[in-house]
């Protein structure tokens, strides 16, 4: 097998990754690069065979739903088949704008695969494996052929509500590999120990003892985060939710509601004026978004009776021009309560010991070389964007 890494190899989001036997051309994600500057666009990634007709492809897998990783799925041609797992193209289609209903026909053209059933693609084989990251129903890839084996990762993390189960799932059902394609995102993160999942919803908790309405500043698309802040509200209080936040709730109960209690029996309430009495006198956990609908129901609350937290990643709210701080600042007080959907430095050297890779490449990463520095006794390979190696 050949692996290509079509894009990022040096920065993180933009991900685009190729797979290939002499018969087989497989590709992994294909995403818009990320950027702080508000008035970026993502350069179109031009792959010969995928995005246009000079070549030929077998089928585009993606792991999760995150602009950097599916941004550009629309750029693929017709004909080549697309893998993606049920949840996250439920989630997609609702997310999707109604005015884009090219993307919309393209998505829902997209074949779904179930966690752990191995299908075949020409002359490989693929097994998607649950991870936990802070996109829903994310995915990290198996591909076997020729009596090799690749383990693409994905975006992961452990520290999240499902984190347990991956080491699990690396021993009983992967095992050693030969190549490793591995995310990198906090490479150069301090190894600080991480804020799970469990403990934000535990300090949320104390926010809403303290406060009598708490606005929550969240990705909609954080469905675990949200799952676990509507189990926080302590009795008697409300959790609130617009409609477009509820469709995807109810989406994740119908998807993964028999999975845990987490995801069932949530008890939400979506917002209406003729409502305004009873959150006024019970209190709230509401989450919101940064548009003028919610400033103006912020503002309809007493500020200091209320506080704001901000659960996004930081560059959100410091980059040029951003509205946020703004937003933030609508009440008497805000918090930062968040942590990342990325693997720790403790977690990468854990994967890595569990499949014992002949080779690792790094890839969603800005700073690569810190792998050796992490992992100075393994095979690293620093590639540039469209180097080929074999496998």
């Amino acid at each position: 097998m050949q692996i290509i890494i079509h894009r990022g190899t040096h920065q993180i989001g933009g991900a685009a990754t190729e797979i290939r036997t002499a018969a087989t051309r497989i590709l992994i994600d294909l995403g818009d690069e990320l950027s702080i500057n508000e008035n970026f666009t993502s350069a179109p990634l031009s792959i010969p065979g995928v995005t246009d007709t000079n070549g030929s492809c077998a089928a585009a897998l993606f792991t999760h739903n995150h602009m950097d990783h599916i941004g550009q799925l629309k750029n693929i041609r017709d004909g080549i088949p697309l893998y993606m797992g049920p949840f996250a193209k439920a989630v997609l289609l609702a997310a999707l704008p109604k005015s884009d209903t090219a993307l919309k026909s393209r998505v829902e053209q997209a074949m779904i695969f179930t966690q752990g059933e191995r299908f075949p693609i020409g002359d490989m084989f693929i097994t998607p494996f649950s991870v936990d990251h802070s996109a829903c129903d994310s995915y990290m890839f198996l591909v076997e052929a020729g009596g090799k084996k690749i383990l693409h990762t994905g975006d992961f993390r452990l520290h999240g509500f499902r984190g347990k189960a991956m080491p699990k799932i690396l021993n009983k059902l992967i095992g050693n590999v030969d190549a490793l394609i591995i995310e990198g995102t906090a490479f150069s993160r301090t190894d600080a120990k991480l804020m799970t999942e469990r403990e934000l919803q535990q300090k949320a908790r104390a926010y809403m003892e303290q406060y009598n309405y708490v606005f929550v500043l969240c990705a909609s698309t954080n469905l675990e985060r949200i799952c676990a802040l509507s189990k926080a509200v302590p009795q008697g209080k409300y959790f609130i939710c617009d409609e477009y936040q509820n469709r995807l709730l109810d989406l994740i109960q119908q998807y993964w509601g028999n999975y845990s209690p987490l995801y069932r029996n949530i008890k939400k309430i979506i917002y209406g004026e003729n409502l305004l009495s009873r959150f006024h006198k019970n209190g709230f956990l509401m989450m919101v978004r940064d548009n003028r609908n919610f400033r103006e129901i912020i503002r309809s609350f007493p500020a200091k009776q209320s506080i704001i937290l901000y659960s996004m990643w930081n560059g959100y709210l410091t980059r040029p021009g951003s509205t946020i701080p703004d937003f933030l600042n609508l009440a008497e007080q805000w918090e930062p309560l968040h942590t990342s959907g990325h693997a720790s430095q403790k977690d990468i050297q854990t994967v890595i010991e569990k499949v014992n890779p002949n080779m690792i490449i790094p890839i969603h990463t800005d700073m690569p070389d810190m792998l050796k520095m992490l992992c100075p006794n393994r095979h690293i390979v620093i590639l540039n964007d469209r180097d080929q190696i074999d496998v």
